[in-house]
């Protein structure tokens, strides 16, 4: 079936329905938007909605029902979410309701949906937030990705060699003779249960240039923050680069800058 995408609303004009994309902050829905969910496709559509892949909610409608659903959907607090060529809904795991939680992964990424959810850029930008390194929203596989994880070091004058840590890490991150971590540490922070000669530093760190699909590629790790408000002028910067001299997707555009000519504008900007 033809269908063209309407860029004002997050809505797919098809032959014979609408299809109504709608925006979701990152992390819950409370039971009056679920009600108010249910309302509209019991009344306007045809009584299913599809959960998408980015957390989503969509649903098919009459077109001449489209200011009605849109007025119920303000009135339950939602609004049609985005689609073409803009930044997308931001996708979150559910943060600190995880033990495995080492940030606030909703707050952080919910405070990212309000600032640039919907904006114009050359391509589509898919923004995932994890709250650790189990990346449960697979943020290395997006155009930006955002990761709390540890930071991990050895303290050598703590270390008296018990031999504890030799075999410990699954992926081989601890050279146990020379007392360091390897760069391939995923950041877990697991070790520093072992001894007090682990210590840890929580830290934010951004991953740019991923994309999934039949051709997927993971994202190269940009720069990792200590502050969460530096991550929301960190992505500014990035969508205002890729904005302005972006073509195909931010993977293209980031091949075609560097990644470390990308680093250091950021470190740049950091500093200012």
């Amino acid at each position: 079936m033809h269908c063209n995408v309407n860029l004002k609303y997050g809505v797919i004009m098809k032959k014979d329905c609408y299809t109504v994309r709608i925006s979701l902050k990152p992390g819950f829905m409370n039971a009056d938007q679920l009600r108010a969910i249910a309302d509209i496709i019991e009344k306007y559509g045809d009584g299913k909605a599809h959960i998408t892949t980015r957390q989503g909610i969509e649903f098919d409608i009459s077109p001449e029902k489209f200011k009605d659903v849109d007025e119920m959907l303000k009135k339950a607090g939602l609004n049609i979410g985005s689609t073409g060529n803009r930044v997308r809904q931001v996708v979150s795991c559910i943060g600190l309701r995880c033990y495995n939680a080492i940030g606030d992964s909703v707050s952080l990424a919910r405070k990212i949906h309000e600032e640039f959810e919907g904006i114009w850029v050359p391509k589509k930008v898919k923004i995932n937030v994890s709250g650790c390194p189990n990346a449960c929203t697979y943020h290395k596989f997006c155009d930006i990705g955002v990761c709390y994880r540890y930071k991990i070091r050895i303290d050598k004058n703590l270390c008296n060699n018990c031999g504890k840590c030799k075999d410990f890490c699954d992926v081989n991150a601890i050279d146990w003779e020379n007392k360091v971590i390897k760069e391939i540490c995923t950041g877990e922070g697991r070790c520093t249960a072992l001894c007090n000669s682990f210590k840890a530093e929580r830290v934010i760190s951004i991953f740019v240039g991923g994309k999934g699909g039949r051709i997927w590629k993971e994202g190269k790790e940009l720069i990792s923050l200590k502050k969460e408000e530096d991550v929301l002028l960190v992505i500014d910067e990035i969508l205002l680069s890729y904005s302005k001299f972006g073509h195909g997707r931010i993977a293209d555009f980031v091949d075609s800058a560097g990644i470390e000519n990308l680093r250091q504008n950021i470190i740049k900007k950091l500093k200012n």
